[in-house]
């Protein structure tokens, strides 16, 4: 098993290179997935995170937590996003352990698609990471029209972030994506021959 860490700042394009990578035979371990099946109703994580953070978290006559509002609240308070890590952090890395163990005897590239990968130190018991880049402008652009997110919204994200800069010291594979959807897939081509050569 070969293990890649893909990372990247909000808006970077990230997940769509995931996607590029799954389509070459990459076997993806979504960390974003991880989360949202950690925050389903009745799971510990779910408990916690509604005991901390009050009813108001969830959407109108369900038990779903609202992910826009959860995250309204915390992107504008550190301790309170500290608070919310402090919950999801230790299920989503055990949630990546578990499928690290299950590929184990396998001769798969694995790539774990994960903003936080540098934060929670992951990258370290990797064999590369890769860190998709774009410009903060552009970043900001497609946050804007493709999530509707407010200005301030997305500074605030941006802000709780490790810096592109630290990305970038401990990237091993730079994509830079500032273009077409045609060349992030050329990208994905050259990036998906270094992994297969590496794995050899």
């Amino acid at each position: 098993m070969f293990t890649a860490g893909l990372t990247g700042g909000i808006g970077s394009g990230k997940s769509t290179f995931a996607a590029l990578l799954a389509e070459r035979g990459a076997q993806v371990i979504d960390a974003d997935e991880l989360g949202r099946d950690a925050l389903r109703p009745g799971n510990p994580a779910w408990h916690s995170v509604v005991a901390s953070f009050g009813d108001e978290i969830l959407s109108a006559g369900t038990l779903d937590i609202d992910r826009k509002r959860l995250a309204a609240i915390v992107f504008n308070d550190p301790n309170k996003l500290a608070a919310l890590n402090a919950i999801t952090h230790p299920v989503i890395t055990r949630g990546i352990a578990d499928q690290l163990e299950r590929l184990s005897g396998t001769d798969t590239i694995v790539v774990i698609d994960a903003a936080l990968i540098v934060e929670l130190g992951l990258h370290q018991g990797l064999n590369a990471l890769i860190v998709v880049d774009a410009p903060e402008g552009e970043r900001k652009r497609r946050l804007g029209s493709s999530r509707g997110m407010r200005p301030a919204d997305i500074d605030a994200r941006i802000a709780a972030q490790v810096p592109r800069e630290k990305l970038l010291e401990h990237a091993d594979i730079v994509v830079t994506n500032d273009g077409t959807i045609e060349q992030l897939a050329l990208e994905a081509d050259r990036v998906w021959a270094e992994l297969q050569a590496l794995a050899a």
